[in-house]
């Protein structure tokens, strides 16, 4: 499986169908596309029921018309986790495996209990990535539900909002870092957003109940989780039919957050026959979920794109028989070698001692320090090789194999090894260069190998005085 969805054919009729278990409902929107534009079809609200699976069955109107039908369904996203990464420019299976194995970092769960979605910015020289997560048992309560004839696209129910917001209201997102709000009597959601792309999101589940100053206090803290400049940052606030909180506004202005108010626009209304301004204040998530199933083209952060297979994960990586068995060779060679140098110390000691006793006016024992001192003075014209392998064992990441080490007076050291992936032989790199005694640290030709799927590298640098 790849992870960009190929282009369909346009379909004629689309849903967009969202579903909250805050506000207990779900949300429907039907439009069709024909010769004189695009129009709307129904709007329906309807209760959310024990069963998620049977609710969002009921909910999908059957289609027995001619041309195609295109589904996208909005999760939750108070049930979403959205993090943002950065990976490194590499071929499309390199670059699953590398956010794959940074997503184990931020996840509340392993890799292998989540579903996965994200976006890489590309222009960017960072090449940032945006990673939206769900746990496994909620997407199939939403997916064993859908019909399998037709395309369906599942996705996080805050795109829709941010493709209704660019689509129909007015002041719409600019260049800049922005940030949307909505409010319902139970819960508030916020999309960070630039250029039209989503960035982050973030939800609270509200008491209708609980003081004005808790509530605006919870928003804040919401808010810069998402920006910590939201004092600097535009902050849109939907305006829906009913406004659950009357005073917030001011009270958040109070806070010198530039707030406003953000009303679906008539012209843009226009767009959409039979669409009025109340449908689009409504049900915004369901509406741009119609709107991107209805153009054909592959939808941000849709859950419903496989990624190829997990590679193994570091843990296994590391339980693996190979890698057990260099660890064992590597730690006793060390002990070996810590073994006879005590034992060298110890006879040359028991040897002092005697010529000590033996000898005359200390003449001797002048003679044996001597020889002690130039031995000290040779040893520190030399690599102390004990001391080369504690660091690279100190800067070696977790899982990497080090097969092969190359030194010659007046010459960098090169090591060669096999890395689980390019982000870990990075890895590496980077830590050697972040220590004093490495110098002009390079990474050179790192390959995978298409049979074991590891990475085989080169890592030259320069090591104290011993490489000149």
């Amino acid at each position: 499986m790849t992870a960009e969805k190929e282009k369909i054919d346009a379909p004629n009729i689309s849903i967009g169908l969202r579903w909250s278990s805050a506000d207990n409902l779900i949300q429907v929107v039907r439009l069709r596309r024909s010769p004189q534009g695009i129009e709307v079809l129904d709007f329906r609200t309807l209760p959310l029921h024990s069963s998620v699976s049977e609710s969002l069955r009921q909910a999908i109107p059957l289609y027995t018309g001619d041309g195609t039908l295109s589904l996208a369904v909005g999760i939750d996203s108070s049930s979403i986790g959205f993090y943002r990464l950065e990976v490194p420019s590499l071929p499309a299976p390199q670059r699953i495996a590398v956010v794959r194995t940074q997503a184990e970092g931020y996840l509340p769960l392993p890799v292998s209990a989540m579903r996965l979605a994200w976006r890489i910015d590309k222009h960017l020289s960072e090449n940032r990535c945006i990673l939206a997560a769900v746990k496994n048992d909620l997407y199939e309560q939403a997916a064993k539900s859908l019909p399998s004839d037709i395309s369906v696209s599942i996705v996080p129910d805050l795109v829709g909002l941010l493709t209704a917001w660019q689509a129909f209201f007015q002041p719409a997102a600019g260049p800049q870092e922005t940030v949307l709000l909505k409010l319902t009597a139970h819960q508030a959601s916020a999309v960070l957003t630039e250029e039209g792309r989503l960035l982050g999101a973030a939800r609270i589940d509200i008491d209708p109940q609980a003081p004005i100053e808790l509530l605006k206090t919870d928003l804040i803290q919401m808010l810069e989780s998402l920006t910590p400049q939201i004092r600097t940052r535009p902050i849109f606030v939907l305006d829906t039919q009913a406004e659950p909180f009357p005073s917030l506004i001011e009270e958040l202005r109070q806070e010198n957050i530039q707030i406003q108010l953000c009303r679906p626009a008539p012209e843009k209304i226009k767009r959409l026959a039979r669409l009025t301004p109340e449908t689009a204040a409504d049900c915004p998530e369901a509406l741009g979920l119609a709107i991107l199933a209805l153009d054909g083209q592959p939808i941000d952060f849709d859950f419903t794109i496989e990624q190829t297979e997990p590679a193994p994960s570091l843990r296994q990586q590391l339980v693996s028989a190979p890698v057990r068995r260099t660890a064992f060779s590597l730690a006793l060679a060390v002990f070996v070698v810590l073994l006879g140098l005590y034992w060298k110390d110890k006879t040359e000691l028991r040897i002092l001692q005697q010529q000590l006793s033996t000898a005359e006016k200390g003449q001797t024992a002048q003679q044996m320090l001597q020889m002690m001192e130039f031995r000290k003075q040779v040893a520190a014209a030399r690599p102390d090789l004990l001391e080369l392998l504690d660091l690279l064992r100190q800067t070696q990441p977790e899982g990497l194999l080090l097969d092969q080490f190359l030194f010659e007076r007046g010459k960098p050291v090169e090591l060669r090894g096999i890395a689980a992936s390019y982000e870990q032989a990075y890895e590496f790199q980077k830590n050697l260069q972040n220590r004093n005694e490495f110098r002009q640290v390079q990474l050179i030709e790192p390959t995978l190998d298409e049979k074991t799927r590891k990475v085989n590298f080169r890592i030259r640098f320069l090591y104290r005085n011993f490489s000149g």
